[in-house]
């Protein structure tokens, strides 16, 4: 195969392609957001020592760019979902979603391993009143996962106007093991845990090419060349620039949110998932709400890696908090952010073997949904690398996903 790299920037000189002669390790994993770290971490608890390449900051991106939403699913209806991709693929991607909500439950929150903030007050999809499409649809794919075992409650639209405090929202589906976060100290947490077990977190390496050494795999960078064993690329929507063959699978979406000031009291528990998902909120312990979406007013310019907040997306955020939760319009907004999520045709991340390169593998394309099921994901990669794990995580569907599916920073 020969040499991957990423033009971004430019080539890089002789001078900096050969910094320095090359550090020998066992297992490289590319990308320091939720999913790179989470195999970094299950790497450890296999007993190896990764070393873990981050272009920029530990939850740069999506990772840290989002609403702290740990929850099960996705918002938009099972059965619309289903009627997409079909009923097996999107009962998996359920299965993998509760699966690492357990999972990092078990293993790092509730022992209080990491303190993030974790608020294990539920999630909700909710439908608006005045579209009871939405409500049925809701209503429908709650029943037939209650039947297929998973944890939730279908919940009656005075029971949400009660617990939501809007007039606005009709029925909805509630999972009590959900919750809310704060995802940049959980993703420091895990780095720190997997150093601590002896990994290695290197902030400032943006790794350029990958090129095949023997039966062994080279990472060029600027900060120095690594020759592993092993690799995995855990780059969401940059996973392109190192995987020319993902350009017309994995495309940048951007996501928007607000945060206001604290407010005076604190009424709105668990996480919201709104309107299928295109409007997304919860409220902090200290009052402050946080609010995004409202992608769907600008489809044709949210997109590509620009992460500075618009005023048409920001604008309409706002309205809709004046509209829907008018107890929190007076609130001043303190924080306006983007970042940038990686979508795919049918709502279904890419993740497996890199093609022509043996012992470097990738995933991609989380549709939003990266905190959910990154760290399942990151234990599957993990297991994969070492041999443990064969066939596919996520299982193809038979058709187009939809084209306009929010997704969720």
């Amino acid at each position: 195969m020969a040499a991957v790299s990423s033009s971004a920037d430019g080539p890089l000189s002789l001078w900096l392609s050969r910094p320095s002669p090359p550090e020998e390790v066992d297992i490289a994993v590319v990308g320091g957001g939720i999913a790179g770290l989470s195999t970094a971490y299950w790497l450890t608890r296999m007993g190896r020592k990764p070393v873990l390449l981050e272009a920029g900051a530990v939850a740069g991106r999506a990772s840290g760019r989002n609403a702290g939403f740990l929850s099960s699913g996705t918002a938009w209806p099972f059965t619309g979902l289903a009627g997409r991709i079909g009923e097996a693929a999107t009962r998996r991607f359920w299965e993998i979603s509760t699966e690492s909500r357990e999972l990092l439950r078990g293993e790092l929150l509730d022992p209080g391993k990491i303190d993030c903030d974790f608020l294990p007050e539920g999630s909700w999809i909710a439908a608006m009143a005045e579209l009871p499409e939405q409500e049925a649809q809701l209503r429908e794919s709650a029943e037939l996962l209650a039947r297929m075992g998973f944890d939730l409650e279908w919940r009656e639209a005075a029971e949400v106007r009660q617990a939501s405090g809007s007039d606005l929202l009709g029925g909805a589906i509630f999972q009590p093991r959900d919750g809310g976060l704060h995802s940049v100290r959980l993703c420091r947490g895990i780095a720190r845990l997997i150093q601590e077990a002896g990994g290695e977190v290197r902030t400032g390496w943006k790794v350029h090419a990958l090129e095949p050494e023997g039966n062994r795999i080279r990472l060029v960078s600027e900060a120095g060349i690594l020759v592993a064993r092993r690799v995995v690329l855990a780059m969401n929507a940059y996973a392109p620039a190192l995987l020319p063959h993902l350009a017309g699978e994995v495309r940048p979406v951007r996501g928007q949110v607000f945060a206001t000031e604290p407010g005076r009291s604190r009424d709105l528990q668990g996480v919201w998932y709104i309107n299928d998902g295109f409007e997304y909120m919860r409220q902090l312990a200290d009052g402050t709400v946080v609010l995004g979406g409202a992608r769907w007013t600008a489809r044709e310019t949210e997109v590509g890696f620009d992460e500075i907040p618009t005023g048409k997306v920001q604008g309409a955020l706002e309205k809709f908090l004046r509209d829907t939760f008018p107890r929190f319009a007076d609130l001043p907004i303190r924080h306006r952010w983007a970042g940038t999520m990686a979508f795919t045709s049918d709502g279904l991340p890419r993740i497996g073997p890199v093609p022509g390169l043996p012992g470097a593998f990738y995933v991609a394309g989380f549709n939003g949904h990266g905190m959910s099921l990154g760290f399942a994901t990151g234990r599957w990669l993990a297991r994969r690398t070492l041999g443990e794990e064969k066939g596919e995580l996520f299982g193809p569907g038979p058709g187009e996903g939809r084209p306009d599916s929010p997704g969720v920073l």
